[in-house]
């Protein structure tokens, strides 16, 4: 599969996701900061985003791994009000085998409104339409929050990985969500 870049702007119903910029920093501090009990539960990076300039660093660093095609940052946003609810990424890409894994965060003001399920359904259209064929959400078993984003979704259980995942309460189980493109697998040979 040869490599594209994914828009920088996907628009959704009532969110849109644009490309994580400096120009949200102040923004995504706030809502790293108003969250950051709910979220570390399940995120490893929390504790490293002490500050806006730590915000800022870690904008550089997704920037970065943007143009290196590693990950690709969104924040999320409401429509009409452009508010900073969360982050959607897509990572672990791997283009030989049309694959990739989604993970995200919404900030707690923003959760249990469908927002994160509209999300997931705008950027896996957008991988599967460029020809991506399996996408992936793994997540924290005891995090059921974002496994009924998933399942609402449409992601299916595929299995769960004994101590797979670390976070700042130790090792955890992973469960592993996944769903198949609609479209005809790409000849790309």
């Amino acid at each position: 599969m040869e490599k594209f870049k994914l828009a920088e702007t996907i628009p959704a119903e009532r969110i849109v996701l644009i490309k994580r910029s400096h120009e949200h920093d102040e923004q995504m501090w706030h809502a790293i900061a108003e969250s950051r009990q709910f979220i570390r539960e399940y995120l490893y990076w929390v504790d490293g985003q002490k500050s806006l300039e730590d915000t800022v660093k870690a904008t550089d660093m997704f920037a970065e791994e943007w143009e290196q095609d590693k990950e690709w940052a969104f924040d999320i946003f409401t429509i009409g009000d452009f508010k900073l609810i969360g982050c959607i990424g897509v990572h672990n890409i791997q283009f030989l085998n049309q694959s990739a894994e989604l993970g995200y965060w919404l900030r707690t003001t923003a959760t249990k409104n469908g927002y994160m399920t509209e999300a997931v359904l705008a950027l896996e259209e957008a991988l599967f339409k460029e020809g991506m064929h399996r996408v992936t959400i793994c997540c924290d078993v005891a995090n059921t929050d974002s496994a009924n984003v998933a399942k609402r979704a449409g992601y299916q259980l595929e299995g769960i990985a004994k101590e797979a995942t670390y976070h700042y309460a130790g090792l955890h189980d992973k469960a592993t969500y996944v769903k198949f493109s609609p479209y005809p697998i790409k000849d790309f040979s």
